[in-house]
C-alpha cells in the first residue's frame, strides 16, 4: 500500500516524463501531435473503401463494417502501444534506475500513460464517425446517446488493466530480454483472437468460439463496442467481470513487479 501511495506522490513525475515523451516523439515532425488524429482520420477511410466497397459482404450486425472495425481497432491501438512501450521501458531507462530513491515503476505507467493521450487525441476522429453514422451518411444509422456516458469508466478500467500487464511484461523484460520478441508475436495471434475484426455473437454455434471467448480482453472489447457503436448499456454483470479484470491485473502486475523492483539496476 505504501508503494501505490508512493505512486501517487509521484503523480508530478509521471506528468513531466509523459509530456516528455510525447514531445520527444513528436519533435521534428511538421504536423506533430495531429499525426494522433490524421492517423485514426486515414485508417478510416481506408477501411470505409476495402471493407464498405470493396468488401460489403459483412454480419449485418456489423453495418457500418468501418465503424465497427474503428470502434475495436482504438482500444486495440492502445492496448498494444502500452504493452510493446512498457516491456522496454525499464531498459530504454535503465541509467534512471541506477540513480537514489527513483521510482522505478513510474517508467511503466509514463508508458501507459503516454499511449492514452494518442487514444483521447484520437477518440474526436471516432465520435466524429459515429455521428456521421447516426445521420446515416454510411449506410444503416448507428444509434448514438446517453450510453456514450459509460466511454471514461471504460477508459479508467482499460488504463488500470493495461498498467497490471506492463508493471509485469517491464520486470520480466529485464531478466529475460526475448520478452519483447515473444510479445510481437503473441500481440499478432491477440489480435486476431479478440473481437476486433468480428462480433463475438456472431459466432455462436462455432467450435472456436468458446475458445474465444476466454480471452482475457474480449470482455473489454464487447463493452466498447456496446457503449460506442450498438449505443446500449453495458450490463451491471459485465461491469462486474471488467471490474475484477482490471484490478486483477493490475494486482498481479504490481505484485511481480515490486518483487523484483531492488534486482532493477543491476540487471539493467
Amino acid at each position: 500500500m505504501t508503494r501505490l501511495l508512493d505512486l501517487y506522490r509521484h503523480r508530478a513525475l509521471i506528468g513531466v516524463l509523459t509530456s516528455r515523451e510525447l514531445k520527444a516523439r513528436y519533435r521534428g515532425s511538421v504536423l506533430g501531435y495531429f499525426w494522433s488524429l490524421l492517423n485514426p482520420l486515414l485508417m478510416l477511410a481506408v477501411y470505409a473503401l476495402v471493407f464498405e466497397v470493396l468488401l460489403p459482404n459483412r454480419s449485418p450486425g456489423t453495418s457500418p463494417y468501418a465503424l465497427f472495425l474503428f470502434t475495436g481497432l482504438l482500444p486495440w491501438n492502445w492496448l498494444a502501444s502500452s504493452l510493446t512501450d512498457a516491456a522496454s521501458s525499464l531498459l530504454v531507462s535503465g541509467a534512471l534506475l541506477k540513480k537514489v530513491l527513483f521510482p522505478a515503476e513510474v517508467l511503466p505507467v509514463v508508458a501507459v500513460a503516454s499511449q492514452a493521450v494518442h487514444f483521447l487525441l484520437a477518440l474526436p476522429i471516432l465520435l466524429a464517425g459515429l455521428l456521421a453514422g447516426a445521420l446515416g451518411l454510411f449506410g444503416p444509422a448507428v444509434p448514438l446517446g446517453w450510453p456514450l456516458l459509460q466511454v471514461p469508466v471504460l477508459f479508467v478500467l482499460q488504463g488500470l488493466f493495461l498498467l497490471g500487464i506492463g508493471l509485469f511484461l517491464a520486470a520480466l523484460t529485464v531478466h529475460f530480454r526475448d520478452t519483447r520478441d515473444i510479445l510481437g508475436t503473441a500481440l499478432s495471434l491477440w489480435f486476431f483472437a479478440t473481437p476486433i475484426l468480428y462480433n463475438l455473437a456472431d459466432l455462436k454455434g462455432h467450435g472456436v468460439a468458446r475458445l474465444l471467448a476466454w480471452n482475457p480482453v474480449a470482455p473489454l472489447f464487447a463493452a466498447w463496442r456496446e457503449a460506442l457503436f450498438f449505443g446500449r448499456w453495458i450490463t451491471p454483470s459485465a461491469w462486474g467481470l471488467l471490474l475484477l479484470l482490471s484490478l486483477g491485473s493490475f494486482a498481479v502486475g504490481w505484485a511481480f513487479f515490486d518483487r523484483l523492483r531492488d534486482s532493477f539496476p543491476e540487471a539493467v
